[in-house]
């Protein structure tokens, strides 16, 4: 049976297989935090009308995780995943818009020194169905990234939407991430759009930054909170949006 999530803010750890379920046409606000050693599945059903805000918060040695999300009609996802960890990390997560009028928001922050391997789909598999994705990645030293994101709208997803920009920073200043943005458009009254960059740390920025009393590395943490910080751009709950950037504070100092 799946966990029927409530109205309002919850939080737990994820640490086996979850299933988890919104009534319908109600709103509901979870966060879910990662730690130690992880290999599981999620699963995620959100129910007409309803909408649901999701924050996943990975501070794990290692995850492996298998998510799908199913999405009503009418439905709101927001899925915001903080992947600030020194261990490896492989998601692989599924998003199906079955239900005509669905959407989806997913925003990434991911501040990697070790391998990560993330694989993001979106399905639309009904008529007037949004996707959007953002993704924003910090390469640290030893870091290694593969990034996929996929938007697919099926011939039954007229009319349809699906975007995605994938942004990477790189501390290092050698290109050590790979992103691969795909587009798959199986009917013609659709709108579409992909962008990615990577570039190195704004010099100009950080002589600012440092000519007004900072040092070069609280320069830096200062650049890259700002720059994972937009993770929280889709939250409308101020208290959990105020959680997620104190803790995206604490893990940058910790890492940086």
């Amino acid at each position: 049976m799946p966990l029927i999530l409530k109205q309002g803010t919850q939080r737990m750890s994820l640490n086996q297989d979850m299933d988890l379920s919104t009534l319908p046409n109600t709103v509901s606000s979870l966060v879910l935090d990662f730690k130690d050693e992880i290999t599981a599945t999620l699963n995620v059903d959100v129910s007409e009308g309803s909408t649901l805000e999701l924050f996943c918060f990975n501070t794990s040695n290692h995850l492996s995780l298998n998510e799908t999300y199913t999405i009503g009609k009418d439905a709101i996802l927001k899925v915001s995943y903080g992947d600030l960890t020194q261990g490896e990390t492989k998601r692989t997560v599924q998003v199906d818009l079955e239900g005509k009028g669905a959407q989806v928001q997913l925003n990434s922050a991911t501040l990697i020194t070790a391998d990560a391997d993330l694989n993001y789909r979106f399905s639309h598999k009904a008529q007037n169905t949004k996707g959007n994705m953002n993704n924003y990645a910090v390469m640290g030293k030893g870091g290694n990234l593969s990034l996929y994101a996929i938007g697919h709208i099926e011939s039954t997803g007229a009319f349809s939407e699906t975007h995605q920009s994938t942004r990477v920073l790189n501390l290092e200043g050698s290109k050590k991430a790979s992103v691969y943005p795909q587009l798959i458009i199986d009917n013609n009254e659709v709108q579409a759009s992909h962008a990615e960059s990577t570039g190195q740390m704004d010099e100009d920025h950080l002589y600012y930054l440092q000519s007004r009393g900072l040092s070069e590395t609280q320069a830096i943490r200062l650049m890259v909170k700002g720059y994972l910080s937009s993770v929280t751009d889709s939250i409308t709950d101020d208290a959990l949006k105020a959680l997620i950037l104190q803790q995206i504070d604490q893990k940058v100092e910790e890492l940086c």
